[in-house]
């Protein structure tokens, strides 16, 4: 059975009336569920739950043929309820289900003496729900009431859309006792003629049929958004689902499940795997961690009146995700292209025009342009940062020294930027392109910051971020080191200089409040880091050890201390695996060198006498969800743990040291923070902030961006333009051959884990030449494909596309928005000018 908890990706796993679902895909009732081997087969393919077929007080007998196709993704049918005796599954096929790990639902029907006979039956057989099925409110409110009296597991009332009134049916059945609506079934009747025979395709005693799959999705997204609209909180909503988007449509229109039966027919049971991939990997593309991040947003947006007004439209033949999601604007095509082509210097400069830390973002970056990758649809992510990482290789082995960038003559003004992370570098490399004096002072004894002291050399080796701040201060940058500037320096600085960038890291540990933090051999998680990668950490040959968080910087500990020779290594973990925020790369390599994670696991206190011996925890289990979308750990209330140790690294949250500004001036503080607007200015004339010290612990790429526009904000303000990046006139290859669908992801060397763990070499070795090439040209080159769609769909012939230029003509434009409704590739988006809804 595959590992749904490995998928790459958001949190799929839902909840229906309290049973926990590892999907929310549900096979529905029929010729799929036809016995308890259907069940299980689409239950181990990725559905979350299986409903049985319809058990009734008798078998049905169906006529032949009683199933036929309407198009490529829909059905007509004819088939009634289960061939078997409602004994048989009872007595055989549920319980057989059930020993196979299936959440099983109970289909029952049609009428109240049916449920009155064989739903207590259903639930003692072993089922986790029963779903009522009737031809009529006037029978299924009935039902309700009987089931009700009769089970206490969940009650699901499935209505068909023929109803006359569904959503008022929906609300009187849960009136009655059920706990949740599915919505809707199949729409008949209706009717196939075969041309071939001159006489109805379905052999039914009319001739006709029901209608389902694709054809009807619209009808059953409108009934589940009308019944959501009515306060249900408990809803699948079925009817045409046939892949993720169309998923994702009905989870914003309210649903919590989705029921899935026609596709999976046409398809086969491999559509679950599918749907449940690409559902994960889209739902964290669309910025949605979990199926309840998603659940009805799009209720709040439905308008109410008609919405007359222009669309005001946006063509961007060059549109990639990827690009979009990377916090520095780095052109992801553009440089991959260039890798592709064996253009590694150009690709290098491509990257260091919005990134001038290649290597290090290669190394270190949280790659959150991946996540977006549209290449994830198909089969899996471009290897992004590996590719990145790639360029800065092979441009390493080619040139002695790094090529720097075109400076501007001098223009006589002086920057000094305190801090010298990824922030403060980020920003002293645009300052000096255009032509600044520009002087880094850093505190301690070595550039780099939290790059330097918080990543240990086996993720981030000390030559290769020397190599790229090497080249920083080859263009002039002054960079002095040991300087601690404090309130009376800060002051001086800025009688001295024409602005100050306050470019300060997250370098100080958080507390944890629980008792013995004060004893010997509890200590600090950056500052143990510290102490390594300054090379003064002590070994720990011998030594069982806990780390205390979830992080990077706890993983980072964590591996450290393996490779000072501890003998055993756990981290603790209040959350759940899946909440860490570290790279779940980094927490993989970590279980293969031998750490060990212990989660659901609160600190509550250290012991020992005159040193530490133990840690105790508390047993937590999963919550409600809190606002990052994760579930927040609550006591499970059973009895404290204790955990023998000899050494404990609290790595619980990072904060900045504020000290610098408040001497200053209070008025610079805001929420713990340092407070600066949209230019980066705090309220002292003349001082900027940019990175951690203004938006608290975050990424590298997130500093660098952040160090990026603090430069264009100064520049400005000291009478520039404000551009600090450079334009480039090249273009991407248009079109270029595209790896087949299915090309596996290439995936950088590694040191073996054995190897690996006796010394602080570095783990990751890179792709090499012919892989970043080969994984190059699995990128599928977002962007206009130039297929023409939006004109042709034109009705009023008032668009033209000469790629990669598009002109619409305002006057024939009648704003019906189908051109932007058929571009696969969303180069063309729209939105409403002084209106309430939106294309984008």
């Amino acid at each position: 059975m595959r590992n749904f908890k490995k998928l790459t990706g958001a949190d799929i796993s839902t909840e229906i009336a309290g049973v926990k679902l590892k999907s929310p895909f549900i096979l529905s009732s029929g010729p799929l569920s036809f016995s308890a081997d259907g069940l299980i087969r689409a239950y181990e393919a990725g559905a979350g739950a299986c409903v049985t077929k319809t058990l009734r007080d008798n078998a049905a007998i169906n006529p032949v043929p009683h199933i036929g196709a309407i198009g490529k993704d829909s059905l007509i049918n004819c088939e009634k309820w289960s061939d078997w005796e409602a004994e048989v599954w009872i007595k055989r096929e549920i319980p057989k289900a059930k020993k196979a790990g299936v959440v099983v639902i109970g289909s029952v029907g049609h009428t109240p003496a049916e449920a009155d006979l064989l739903v207590k039956d259903v639930e003692d057989a072993g089922a986790d729900m029963i779903e009522l099925v009737s031809y009529s409110e006037e029978t299924m409110i009935p039902m309700v009431e009987i089931t009700r009296r009769k089970v206490s597991i969940p009650i699901i009332c499935k209505l068909s859309g023929n109803w006359p009134d569904p959503v008022g049916t929906a609300m009187k059945s849960l009136a009655a006792g059920a706990d949740a609506i599915s919505a809707i079934d199949s729409i008949g009747p209706t009717l196939k003629i075969d041309i071939y025979n001159a006489k109805p395709e379905m052999n039914s005693s009319d001739g006709y049929g029901w209608l389902s799959g694709a054809a009807i999705r619209p009808i059953a997204l409108r009934i589940v958004s009308e019944i959501a609209r009515k306060d249900c909180k408990e809803l699948i909503g079925i009817g045409g689902v046939t892949k993720a988007e169309e998923a994702v449509e009905m989870l914003m229109a309210g649903a919590g499940a989705i029921g899935i039966c026609s596709i999976a027919i046409i398809k086969g049971m491999g559509i679950f795997t599918k749907l449940c991939k690409d559902l994960a990997v889209l739902l964290e593309q669309l910025g949605y961690n979990s199926i309840r991040s998603v659940k009805g947003v799009a209720l709040p947006n439905f308008p109410t009146k008609e919405v007359v007004a222009k669309l005001d439209f946006t063509y961007k033949p060059d549109n990639a995700p990827c690009q979009e999601a990377c916090p520095a604007g780095v052109d992801v095509p553009l440089y991959i292209d260039q890798v592709r082509r064996g253009m590694y210097l150009d690709a290098y400069e491509t990257v260091s025009r919005d990134n001038p830390l290649v290597a290090i973002c290669g190394r270190v970056c949280d790659h959150p342009c991946e996540s977006k990758c549209r290449r994830a649809k198909t089969d899996e992510a471009v290897n992004i940062r590996g590719i990145k990482r790639a360029a800065a290789d092979q441009v390493f082995s080619l040139y002695n020294e790094l090529p720097i960038p075109a400076v501007l003559p001098a223009n006589g003004k002086k920057v000094t930027v305190v801090g010298s992370g990824p922030a403060g570098l980020t920003a002293a490399y645009y300052l000096a392109k255009k032509g600044y004096q520009v002087q880094v002072l850093e505190g301690e004894s070595a550039a780099g910051g939290m790059l330097k002291w918080g990543i240990p050399e086996h993720r981030l080796p000390g030559d290769i971020l020397q190599k790229e701040i090497s080249r920083i201060t080859r263009m002039g940058v002054e960079l002095k080191t040991g300087v601690k500037v404090g309130a009376q320096e800060l002051a001086e600085i800025s009688k001295n200089t024409d602005a100050v960038l306050l470019a300060v890291g997250a370098q100080k540990d958080a507390a944890l409040n629980v008792p013995g933090t004060d004893l010997p051999g509890v200590v600090p998680g950056i500052s143990f880091l510290r102490e390594v990668n300054d090379s003064k950490a002590q070994a720990l040959t011998g030594k069982k050890l806990a780390v205390i968080g979830g992080g990077n910087v706890a993983i980072d500990a964590a591996r450290a201390a393996v490779r000072l020779g501890a003998e055993e290594v756990f981290v603790v973990y209040r959350r759940q695996k899946e909440d860490m925020p570290a790279l779940p790369e980094e927490i993989s390599q970590a279980e293969e060198e031998g750490i060990k994670f212990i989660f659901l696991a609160a600190p509550a206190g250290f012991k020992g006498t005159g040193a530490l011996e133990s840690m105790v925890y508390t047993p937590m289990k999963p919550g409600d969800y809190d606002a990052s979308g994760r579930r927040s750990p609550a006591p499970s209330g059973e009895a404290d743990k204790e955990l023998k140790i000899d050494m404990a690294v609290i790595a619980a949250g990072q904060k900045v040291d504020y000290e610098l500004a408040a001497g200053v001036n209070p008025s610079m503080i805001a929420d713990g923070s340092l407070a600066a607007g949209e230019d980066c200015q705090t309220p002292q004339g003349g001082i900027f902030a940019a990175g951690d010290c203004v938006s608290g612990p975050s990424t590298v790429i997130k500093a660098v961006a952040a160090g990026k526009k603090a430069a264009a904000a100064i520049d400005k303000y000291l009478g520039g333009d404000g551009e600090v990046v450079d334009k480039y006139l090249g273009e991407r290859s248009r079109f270029p051959e595209i790896a087949e669908d299915g090309t596996v992801r290439e995936e950088a060397v590694h040191l073996d884990a054995q190897a690996r763990i006796s010394s602080f070499a570095e783990v990751e070795l890179g792709l090499s030449e012919e892989a970043a090439r080969k994984e190059a040209a699995r990128c599928l080159h977002c962007g206009c494909i130039n297929c023409g769609r939006c004109v042709t769909a034109c009705s009023y012939l008032a668009r033209s596309l000469d790629f990669p230029v598009m002109k619409v003509d305002e006057d024939l434009c009648r704003s019906c928005g189908l051109c932007v409704s058929v571009c696969p590739s969303r180069s063309l988006t729209a939105k409403v000018v002084d209106g309430q809804s939106t294309f984008k």
